[in-house]
């Protein structure tokens, strides 16, 4: 009897040979990337209360920041095409998606040349979609995202359920990350017209979005926040962060806000030491 997943991987495997220019075949992996999304696309599969399986339809490729220009300048149809051929491969395999699927392809520069990681998630809940929830519902001015949430190094995930987030090194940051190389408050996530907008908070290291140093940048699913040793990919989710990471837990005893209110009107200076 044939694997699900193996007869998955070799259908998205024939449609990476075709989508990727041959000239890339040599350093792009076909069976990697393939491998990768039949994985994430097997493994975010939810159940509606009918028994009808869901599959993921957002997908962010993270590659390092040459590689991203090399494809899209060589390929400028790749996201159309992997779109519509995940959006097959699910339909072959019995499995339906509650919206058009998306891929997105961002910088990673982490990341050794033509190495690739694949993150994928809901924009909806099956139980919504077959409810006839609206494609993308509209969010309230000032309110937060429904849904949304960081994946912190490919492994857990932090769910961004309050106004004004703050990251770093210092115990009364909601996101803290014990790295040398990021501040003690080193960035603010702040919503601000229904967007988290990401602000870099005079950092020493500084912040980078996509590969590319950022004072300030409005996310986008699929963005790659990296600061210091840490990557996190930004998402929306309207049933909240995948099911399948473990939700973040800080590495000491938060500690209270202190002085963090006079963040979200203006950004302090660099508390570095």
């Amino acid at each position: 009897m044939t694997n699900p997943l193996e007869s998955l991987e070799r259908q998205l495997e024939a449609l990476v040979e075709r989508v990727v220019p041959r000239l890339l075949g040599s350093r792009l992996s076909t069976p990697v990337l393939a491998g990768q999304l039949a994985r994430t696309m097997d493994d975010g599969v939810l159940w509606d209360e009918r028994g009808k399986g869901f599959a993921p339809d957002q997908y962010a490729l993270t590659l390092p920041p040459e590689d991203v220009e090399t494809l899209l300048a060589e390929a400028p149809e790749l996201r159309q095409e992997l779109a519509s051929g995940l959006s097959e491969a699910a339909r072959t395999h019995g499995l339906l998606m509650a919206a058009e699927p998306e891929v997105t392809l961002a910088a990673d520069p982490t990341l050794a040349r033509w190495d690739v990681r694949v993150v994928a998630w809901h924009r909806a809940r099956p139980l919504e979609f077959t409810q006839g929830m609206p494609r993308e519902p509209r969010t309230e001015p000032g309110r937060v995202p429904a849904g949304a949430f960081l994946i912190i190094d490919g492994g857990k995930h932090f769910p961004l359920d309050r106004p004004v987030v703050n990251i770093g090194r210092r115990l009364d940051n909601q996101l803290i990350l014990e790295d040398p190389h990021v501040s003690r408050t080193h960035a603010q996530l702040r919503v601000r017209d229904g967007r988290f907008v990401l602000f870099d908070l005079g950092s020493t290291a500084g912040t980078q979005v996509n590969g590319r140093r950022s004072k300030q940048h409005v996310l986008r699913p699929g963005d790659v926040i990296a600061i210091g040793g840490s990557r996190m990919v930004y998402g929306e989710d309207p049933g909240g962060p995948p099911d399948s990471t473990p939700a973040y837990t800080p590495p000491f005893p938060p500690q209270p806000a202190g002085d963090q209110q006079t963040h979200v009107g203006r950004p302090p200076a660099s508390e570095d030491e």
